[in-house]
């Protein structure tokens, strides 16, 4: 195979990975928003966040009071319902300043990205 043929065959993976990854990844925030709709403390904020978490995927209680246009108090109860079913994971160890992460999205965005040791 020349060289032409190894580099097509190079993009044909990385093409097919890339829609593989972005498959996965709309199933991952669709079974999470059902897991949203379907909590007994459910609410409407919550699954709004969610809708953003794929664009941020690191946030605050500050940014989210941005991303939704609430308040303080409603961006703290939509995380602590993500956070209580396991769809955000608090980062920082702090009481205060705290940052939430959407681990399992960007765990899959990372999978296959990792250098291999040669």
């Amino acid at each position: 195979m020349g060289s032409v043929g190894v580099f097509l065959e190079g993009v044909s993976t990385i093409a097919d990975e890339a829609a593989d990854t972005a498959r996965d990844l709309f199933l991952l925030v669709n079974k999470d928003r059902a897991r949203i709709l379907s909590a007994r403390n459910a609410s409407v904020m919550a699954a709004r966040l969610l809708d953003q978490l794929p664009r941020h995927p690191m946030v605050t209680i500050p940014a989210v009071v941005k991303l939704l246009g609430t308040t303080k108090p409603t961006a703290a109860k939509a995380i602590g319902v993500l956070e209580d079913l396991g769809i955000v994971q608090e980062t920082t160890g702090r009481r205060r300043d705290r940052t939430f992460s959407y681990a399992a999205y960007l765990e899959r965005l990372r999978a296959g990205t990792e250098l291999q040791d040669t």
